[in-house]
């Protein structure tokens, strides 16, 4: 049976109680050719995360642009996997939850270690962690604590990076790099740019992949996510 364009947009306004629904739920061979949007909340921690336009999983769009918006930052394990649970089903979904689980990182190193193995293949989580150690240390020349929010729409360095939610992470396809079969990874990379004000570059790479038999996309390499970004000019 054939849904409505306008009872599809209908139900993607409805808020989503508990862990049920994905938020970015898409299969390929579905999605409309208009942006969709989907959200989800969960009533404890009053989190809502969604999606706004279209990545195909399969076929290489050069074109497609996409965004995630989101109210809050994940404050712990939890909360984060709540945010997995909505968004991760997406190659962009799963770009967005790697700037959440910095920024968790940043707060508990537990919750943000456990995070990160969570939402990357081990070894993107091994060169990952080594390299938020350096950035959210103690040397003052080269630390960039807030570096997750450098990769928010609206942050510069003029403005110490700060912005009111709800957040956006607006991301497009790498329109100069096919999608790409791993046989390593058992999946089809997914080549996706960041729009960042925090780099001299403003689009930030980042390589997702869904592996045979996962729930869930994960980053396979984001070396430009992690390297130093521009001092805050602001307190942050």
């Amino acid at each position: 049976m054939k849904i409505s364009k306008a009872i599809i947009m209908a139900l993607a306004t409805i808020f989503i109680v508990g862990a049920t629904n994905t938020a970015c739920n898409q299969t390929t061979k579905e999605k409309d050719s208009e942006s969709q949007l989907s959200s989800k909340v969960d009533e404890n921690t009053n989190l809502e995360a969604a999606c706004k336009g279209d990545i195909d999983h399969s076929t290489w769009n050069p074109d497609a642009t996409t965004s995630v918006e989101f109210n809050a930052f994940p404050k712990n394990i939890d909360e984060w996997k709540q945010m997995q649970e909505a968004l991760g089903n997406e190659p962009q979904g799963a770009a967005a939850l790697q700037v959440m689980a910095f920024e968790l990182y940043r707060n508990n190193r537990t919750d943000g270690e456990e995070a990160l193995r969570m939402n990357n293949t081990q070894t993107n989580y091994n060169s990952t962690v080594e390299r938020l150690r350096e950035i959210m240390g103690k040397d003052q020349f080269y630390a960039r604590p807030y570096i997750a929010w450098t990769m928010l729409d609206g942050a510069t360095p003029e403005n110490g990076y700060t912005v009111e939610p709800p957040y956006s992470i607006k991301m497009k396809v790498d329109p100069n790099k096919k999608y790409q079969e791993s046989q390593m990874l058992h999946g089809t990379v997914i080549y996706l740019l960041i729009d960042s004000k925090g780099w001299d570059t403003n689009w930030r790479g980042v390589e997702v992949v869904k592996p045979e038999g996962s729930k869930y996309f994960v980053v396979s390499n984001c070396p430009a996510m992690y390297t130093q970004c521009k001092e805050a000019k602001a307190s942050k």
